[in-house]
């Protein structure tokens, strides 16, 4: 017996796409059990490869398109590894992310769509990240640079990504260049960038056989096509660090820090409307808010615009750090009326004395759950503004407040990751025995 075996052929099937499932992807019915194919829309039909079966459920890949949706984008955009919906116009993706965000509602959370009214969505141009995240493999020449592949660890380039602007894709190649010729094992760049996009800054992580000789050689390297990068070890530990740090980014008339590693909103054209929408919805009888995940302090600013007193939650000591920066540029006197806390949100909770009249939480993709969602509900007083990025988890969340009774007033979803299937959603909740 040889002691390799033959390579495998791909399993293939010809199926037919009947609607797009939540996770963005398609969904086709055959006697193996529902089918969930990336890269496809509604009436396609599509040679698939199978990528992972389980009892009731299969997952593939579109290999070969034998009919096509008028609703398909074509180009070089269309095959980006970086945005699961690069494939899909963008004005009927739009639609479709709010017809799937009511059916997750429906589903998960048992919420009529009647519930979120008229439900406007924000629409938001191309070019609109301001942080990106993009693997590295190999070295040298042998060097790639940008998104992982769906499901793997294969590199692609991020050249025709268009949720970069069309000035940090034509900087690409330089710094891909700049990391072949350091010659040092790089995994991960997170990079940063100025509203105009004419600026960046980038946290470059190397590889585990990476060393500080290593960390240098990119120093080096990376100060002819960047404004400040910091190069850390596989621990985190900073190896090495030249230019500046951080950008501020102005919004509604207030600074806010960024930085390729703490998290700030990526949708350079929808700053402004998120926080002038969150802002306005605070406005009532000024009171104490609760500024939940509250991050380098975005809806602490939208708070203290409408006329609260902030308290601002984060676990993230740097992005503590960047807020107290946040807090320092804020106008004259502003300091006593926004406190900042460095704890989880649970903990906070349940030690905290007083109670509050709103929060505003924006939590990461693993939503609030059912304990932190109780002990908001029983601890303010008469609005949640819950901001997700995450239709299935919100959904979940929202059941919660509902049984602890709170109603949904209003809703509305921002188009902040255009070209994949997820929708940013603002859902204003109120007591009916408000105190």
């Amino acid at each position: 017996m040889n002691s390799s075996s033959p390579r495998r052929s791909p399993e293939t099937r010809r199926v037919a796409i009947e609607k797009l499932a939540p996770t963005g992807e398609g969904i086709a019915r055959t006697s193996e059990g529902t089918g969930f194919v990336s890269g496809s829309l509604p009436g396609e039909e599509v040679e698939v490869e199978i990528t992972e079966r389980r009892a009731r459920f299969w997952r593939g890949r579109v290999v070969e398109l034998l009919s096509s949706s008028p609703h398909r984008q074509f180009g070089p955009h269309e095959h980006c590894a970086g945005c699961d919906w690069a494939h899909v116009e963008i004005e009927f993706a739009r639609r479709a992310k709010r017809d799937l965000f009511l059916e997750t509602m429906a589903r998960l959370g048992g919420l009529d769509a009647a519930l979120f009214g008229e439900l406007p969505l924000e629409p938001s141009p191309g070019g609109y990240r301001l942080r990106t995240r993009l693997h590295a493999a190999g070295r040298g020449a042998d060097s790639a640079l940008g998104y992982f592949a769906p499901r793997s660890h294969r590199v692609e380039p991020a050249e025709n990504c268009e949720s970069l602007s069309l000035e940090t894709r034509r900087w690409l190649p330089r710094l891909k260049e700049a990391l072949a010729t350091s010659g040092a094992p790089v995994s991960e760049v997170s990079i940063a960038e100025n509203r105009e996009a004419t600026a960046r800054i980038a946290r470059i992580a190397l590889a585990p056989e990476g060393d500080r000789r290593d960390a240098h050689a990119l120093e080096s390297a990376l100060d002819r096509v960047l404004e400040g990068n910091v190069v850390v070890g596989e621990d985190g530990d900073r190896w090495a660090e030249s230019g500046i740090v951080l950008f501020w980014h102005e919004v509604a008339g207030r600074q806010f820090p960024v930085t390729p590693d703490a998290f700030f909103q990526v949708n350079r054209h929808l700053l402004e409307p998120l926080y002038e929408d969150v802002r306005d919805r605070a406005r009532k009888t000024p009171g104490l808010a609760l500024d939940a995940f509250g991050g380098v302090g975005f809806f602490a600013g939208a708070l203290l615009d409408s006329g609260h007193r902030v308290v601002s939650v984060e676990s993230s000591a740097s992005a503590v750090a960047l807020a107290e920066r946040a807090r320092e540029r804020s106008s004259a006197g502003e300091g006593n009326e926004w406190k900042i806390a460095q704890a989880a949100m649970i903990p906070f909770m349940s030690a905290a004395a007083e109670t509050f009249d709103l929060v505003v939480a924006d939590p990461p993709r693993a939503g609030l759950g059912k304990e932190l969602a109780t002990l908001l509900a029983d601890r303010i007083r008469e609005r949640i503004l819950y901001v997700s990025c995450e239709s299935a988890t919100l959904a979940r969340d929202l059941a919660v407040f509902r049984s602890r009774g709170y109603a949904i007033a209003e809703a509305r979803l921002f188009d902040l990751f255009a070209y994949t299937h997820r929708v940013e959603a603002v859902v204003t909740l109120t007591r009916a025995d408000a105190r």
